[in-house]
Formats: structure tokens, sequence, C-alpha cells
């Protein structure tokens, strides 16, 4: 059986940013599509693939890239990655007369076409045109039938075992029979939209930092370690690789913050074993407050809010009422927000996101303490945790680890 894909015609790819831009002002609408090109290009050239040249249609509607034919097919994969994008389709382009739709109709026709099929053109214009998309419609179908009468084919428009789409827009048609749609859509991502990404080894983090991104954010991870096991950080940054695919960035550099040394002293010295996961969750708070303040690394000056994987579905390790409730603790040491992506997520739509995301992600036995019989009140033990917190004394060991932060560079 022939592909219905044929890509062995297709020179460009007619990228059809998201519906969501268009209903910015016309100023904000041009500024995303300029940066939707920027991160098409970074993501091209990162992954290896060439292209000849790109460009905005005139009515700003559709962005193009042309192509060599063998490369398509991979930059098809990459473009899936690209937030920004709600559909991409593999075509042709030749002039708006309707001699040379017909004439270009006929060549994809001979292609896709087989005995007994049934087949629809699907026609769309913008612009001023001499004719109708209705007249290219009946043309350009009456001459496949005419060209192709040894297979016996038929017009069938509610249900056609084929479908050709024809899209004249100002001087030029793109014929193509392929509309990808991406999973994402989303918004392309801004630099100056930086958000902080904490990640403890829960996937959960990682989809919080993910879900941001869709929303136009750069992302800056940190990772704060919590375990010896080197298999389990092996998996940690592999999980990190597959989500850095769909980064802009030209660089993509993750920090990794070592608090083993911190959570042992805690559990040595402290009574009250119900309040570790808690006094964790200070120390990372800590910790992310003294890298914005005090840390002079490229971009975090212009970082905005933080992230946290926190969900209610019962899947951490701690507690979600503790997750939940210690994230009232972060403005004792930051004025940035922490913004909770997955909160609402249950977790069936956690692993379908995940899996969405890559099949290559995998959960990770993130913490070697498993502290149990977690508890937190605010109400009731605010001012006790706060004061249990200074008594510890966690500053020294808190700027050791900070001060031996690893840079690991994914790309």
């Amino acid at each position: 059986m022939k592909n219905q894909t044929p890509l062995e015609f297709y020179n460009l790819i007619k990228i059809n940013p998201s519906p969501e831009i268009w209903l910015k002002s016309r100023k904000v609408k041009i500024r995303m599509l300029k940066i939707l090109i920027s991160n098409i290009k970074i993501s091209l050239v990162r992954s290896g693939i060439p292209f000849h040249k790109f460009q905005l249609t005139k009515d700003s509607a559709r962005i193009l890239f042309f192509f060599n034919n063998k490369d398509i097919s991979n930059a098809i994969k990459d473009l899936k990655k690209v937030f920004g994008i709600y559909s991409f389709n593999p075509a042709l382009r030749t002039s708006n007369r309707i001699k040379n739709i017909v004439e270009k109709l006929i060549l994809v026709g001979e292609k896709i076409l087989q005995k007994g099929d049934t087949f629809a053109l699907r026609v769309k214009r913008s612009g001023k045109h001499e004719y109708t998309s209705q007249d290219i419609a009946e043309k350009g179908g009456q001459a496949i039938i005419d060209n192709f009468k040894n297979l016996n084919l038929k017009v069938n428009l509610s249900n056609p075992m084929k479908k050709i789409y024809v899209e004249v827009r100002g001087e030029f048609s793109y014929i193509y029979t392929e509309i990808i749609k991406t999973e994402w859509g989303g918004l392309p991502i801004e630099k100056n939209k930086k958000i902080l990404v904490p990640d403890i080894g829960r996937l959960s983090d990682l989809l919080a930092g993910f879900l941001l991104m869709k929303r136009g954010c750069e992302i800056y991870p940190i990772l704060f370690q919590l375990t010896n096991d080197d298999y389990f950080l092996e998996l940690q940054l592999s999980n990190w690789k597959e989500l850095a695919n769909y980064s802009p960035k030209r660089n993509f550099i993750i920090r990794k913050v070592n608090l083993i040394k911190i959570i042992e002293k805690i559990e040595n010295i402290l009574k009250e074993k119900k309040y570790i996961c808690a006094i964790c969750r200070l120390i990372r708070f800590e910790s992310l407050s003294i890298i914005l303040k005090e840390f002079d690394i490229e971009g975090f000056d212009r970082i905005r809010a933080i992230s946290d994987g926190v969900s209610l579905n019962n899947t951490s390790l701690c507690p979600d009422e503790v997750d939940l409730e210690s994230i009232a603790f972060n403005y004792l040491f930051s004025k940035y927000p922490v913004f909770t992506p997955t909160i609402g997520l249950e977790a069936n739509k956690v692993k379908e996101l995940i899996s969405k995301i890559s099949r290559d992600l995998v959960n990770i036995d993130y913490c070697q303490f498993k502290p149990r019989n977690q508890e937190i009140n605010i109400r009731r033990t605010f001012e006790e945790l706060k004061t249990l917190y200074k008594s510890l004394n966690l500053n020294d060991l808190i700027l050791e680890s900070l001060n031996n932060i690893e840079e690991i560079k994914i790309f």
C-alpha cells in the first residue's frame, strides 16, 4: 500500500501557530511569532537538521521552513516538541494560479491514490482571488478523475479514504495530505519569563516545570540530592535529558545540591521525627533563597517565580498534607511566588502526561531517608517549627552544600 504522505515531493513545512497567540494584540502576536521562529531555529540547529530558509507569510498567519526532502522526516519529530505550534503540514508550494494548483494535485494524486479509492479535496483561501474555493475543488477533483480513469476513483466529501488539502494564501498555494497536530500547543518559551524549578526526584516536580514551559516560561532546574545511590541519580539526570528536548535553550544546565549531610544531622539530633519532611522543605526554600540572592549565576537575576510539584494524589514519599501546608513557609525566605501547576491533577492524569512527554521517563526511589508518620499543622505548629528550625543551626551546612553546587550540562 502506498504511503498517504508523499514526503518525496515536499520541500517545506507549513507551521500553524497555537490559536492562543491570535488572541493577543497585534504587537504581542508579532513578538510571539518572532520568538516562535527563533525557538524553532534553535531546536533544528541543535538537532543538526539543516534548513534553507524560513519566512512568515505576508498575513503573519503561517510560518514556513524550507528543507531538503531527506531532512523533513527528522524535522517533523523535532517540531512536535516546540511549544507554540498547534499543527504543521509537510507541503508543496506553488503559485495561486488554478492551472498550477491542478498540476500539483495530479502529481500528488499519482502517489497516494489507489484503485477504488474515494477522495476529497479540502480547500481554503485567504486573500483576494478571482476564483472561489469551490472552483478549485471542482476543477481539481475533475482533473484527478480524468487523469486516473483506470483507478475508478469516486468523490466522497463526508468520509473519503484519502484527503488532499489545498491552502491558497495570497500569491502562493500549499498542497499537502496530512495535518500533524502537536500534543501540547501552548505558548512559545520566552527568555523574560524565567522560573526556578526545584526537583527532589519526583516526576511531579519535573512535570511542574514542563507545564510552566508550556505556558511560555524558561526554566532553570535545581536538583536536590536526597540519596547516595548513583543509579537513581543517573535516572534523575536521564529524566531531565528527556525534558530538555522541549527547551529552546542552546545550553541546558542543571545544578545539583547535595542535602544528604544536612538531613543526616537532622535525623540524629531531632527528637520530633514527625517534622523531618517539613524541615527538609524549609531547607530547600532557604537554599533557593540564598541561591537567588547571593549566587551570581547567569539568568538567575531575572527569575520571577519558583515551581513546586506538589500533587494531592498520595504518590509522594512525603504525605500530601505536609507537602501542601509547608509551602506557606516559603515566605520566610523568599519574596517569589510558588507556582503549583500539578496540584489538581489526579495520579492517572499525571501518569498520562508523563507518558506523553516521553516513554523513557521513570519513577525514582529519590529519598534514602523515607521518614514515617510525618505531620504538620500550620495553625498549631507554625511558630513551633520556626523555632525548631532556627535551633538546628543549619546555616553553615546549607552554605557548604551551596558552595559545592555541581553544574551538569545536558547539551
